[in-house]
């Protein structure tokens, strides 16, 4: 009786074990899809807490600012600051927009050159190919009319003296028969091969070249150091920088004449600015000029040494060699003092 019951409580007992295992399991499973929960909940609270702390500094600002225009004085200052600001921001995004389309014409560029040397590459390794595939053809045709004289031979040897020749040439003929299949076998993998090459892609492009981006770099810089000439005049650059650095609080450009004087100044050289296609053909010729004078640290940098660049010759010769043309030069370095952020638009 006792045996016969031990296997009906086994059997009552693995139901509960497989029951509590799953408990167990849910259990563990609901303890990390909490933690889950938890996480995501501190990191949409902090989420709040941080806009909560932009906002707060977007009131105290909107607040600042309405305080400095109820007084005249203050009032010129910061639309000056901002015309400053506007002509910093508007310098920075010439070059960001130059920079993205000099990265995207040198990249359809080296693509290209890349495809081609890709296809040239398989093309000889196509033609090497081809070369096996006509030997091996060859060799099959010179094997095939072996075969046919063989052929031949046998069937004019039908007279029953000629049978032990009939054996050898049969013999021979099985001989010939098996190194002509083992041709056409040699010919469909070297074909396989054939196919498999034609068909492999091409190499995923591995990025910019280290001379493309010390190209791009270049151009970048000649347009910095452009940009510093055509708003130099009146010291519009160097306050603009200013601005770009320091809080409108930081700064003062006098009184109502004054800042009204500085903001018409602003205005016209705004205004006089060089036109996009008048600019590139500077920047062309300056970034050849500055090619000659770059130095980098190592031969895999892109970024040139900021002493390379330590004046800015006010023209470059429009013909000829790439030289200054003339004695002046502007005492600045757009690359050490960062002019329109240049340094961080620049390619590593």
């Amino acid at each position: 009786m006792g045996t016969a019951t031990t296997p009906l409580l086994q059997r009552r007992q693995e139901p509960d074990e497989e029951q509590l295992l799953k408990l167990f399991w849910n259990r563990a499973e609901l303890k990390k899809e909490l933690a889950r929960l938890r996480r995501e909940k501190d990191k949409l609270i902090d989420q709040v807490r941080q806009q909560e702390a932009i906002n707060l500094r977007a009131q105290q600002r909107l607040e600042q600012l309405e305080g400095l225009l109820a007084d005249p004085v203050q009032a010129v200052n910061a639309v000056v600051y901002y015309q400053l600001r506007g002509v910093w921001q508007q310098c920075r995004k010439r070059l960001v927009r130059l920079a993205r389309e000099l990265a995207e014409r040198q990249q359809d560029r080296e693509e290209r050159l890349a495809q081609q040397q890709c296809e040239t590459v398989r093309d000889a390794d196509l033609a090497l190919i081809d070369n096996r595939i006509a030997d091996v053809e060859r060799r099959a045709r010179m094997v095939q009319a072996d075969l046919d004289a063989v052929e031949t031979r046998l069937g004019e040897l039908r007279a029953f003296w000629h049978y032990f020749r009939r054996r050898a040439l049969r013999d021979q003929r099985a001989a010939i028969q098996a190194a002509l299949d083992g041709l056409q076998r040699q010919g469909e993998r070297i074909r396989e091969e054939r196919r498999s090459r034609e068909a492999e892609p091409g190499l995923p492009f591995a990025g910019l070249s280290v001379e493309g981006r010390r190209n791009i770099n270049l151009a970048l810089i000649a347009m910095a150091q452009e940009l510093l000439i055509q708003f130099s005049e009146n010291d519009v650059a160097a306050l603009a920088r200013e601005a770009s650095i320091r809080s409108l609080a930081d700064v003062s450009y006098g009184d109502v004449a004054q800042c009204q004087k500085l903001g018409r100044s602003i205005e016209a050289v705004v205004s006089q600015a060089e036109t996009a296609e008048r600019m590139a053909g500077l920047i062309r010729r300056r970034a050849e000029f500055l090619r000659q004078t770059a130095q980098y640290r190592r031969d895999i940098d892109t970024i040139p040494v900021a002493g390379s660049f330590a004046t800015v010759p006010v023209t470059i010769q429009e013909s000829g060699a790439a030289k200054p043309a003339g004695s002046r030069v502007i005492p600045i370095n757009v690359l050490a003092e960062e002019y329109w952020d240049v340094y961080s638009i620049l390619l590593n």
